[in-house]
């Protein structure tokens, strides 16, 4: 992502973490408070002094104590308006109806990932899910950790509903993904067509 803002003419003022930020559930180990913090300290360098913010995950039940050494705001959510439009920002696992008002949700959670397959080959690739939820409009965001490639899509069953939209209904979302390589993205239509 730096590579690629560093090209354009634009200067990073906020970075949104959206949740997960550390594995464990319970207590925070000690690689954790290493790591958390490393990984704090790269964002703030190489986003030259970007405001961060983090909005807790269902893995991140202790994680103020990180966020404090770093005087970051940890938050259930994070609603910005942008040109007349209101963006909440939320890890996914829940909805808060602060967020229910505005016309855009982001989120992370399901950690979406597809197997696509020709005649030949078959790949998983990280993927956004885009679409429309209760007249507003939704992206699913991908892990974007190298170790966790994310929910395998064509493994899953409409009975999955560990967030506040169920499978059922992110099978009307388009799958888009973003080939590093070539800058690019692509929209392979909707998740339901890809699966069945």
């Amino acid at each position: 992502m730096f590579e690629h803002i560093d090209g354009m003419d634009v200067r990073v003022k906020r970075i949104i973490l959206l949740g997960d930020v550390k594995h464990n559930f319970g207590e925070i180990s000690e690689i954790e408070w290493r790591e958390v913090l490393s990984f704090f300290d790269y964002l703030e360098v190489r986003s030259r002094g970007a405001k961060l913010m983090v909005v807790r995950g269902n893995h991140d039940t202790i994680l103020e104590p990180i966020c404090k050494k770093r005087d970051i705001e940890l938050k259930e959510y994070f609603i910005i308006e942008i040109g007349g439009k209101k963006y909440c920002f939320l890890h996914g696992d829940k909805m808060f109806e602060q967020c229910l008002n505005t016309d855009w949700l982001l989120f992370g959670h399901w950690h979406p990932s597809i197997k696509l397959s020709d005649n030949y080959k078959q790949e998983r690739f990280k993927c956004f899910l885009k679409g429309k939820w209760k007249m507003k409009n939704l992206i699913v965001f991908p892990s974007f950790s190298d170790i966790k490639y994310g929910s395998d899509l064509n493994v899953m069953e409409d009975k999955h509903d560990f967030s506040f939209i169920m499978f059922k209904d992110l099978k009307k979302f388009n799958v888009v993904i973003y080939n590093n390589d070539e800058k690019k993205e692509y929209d392979f239509g909707k998740l339901k067509d890809l699966i069945n």
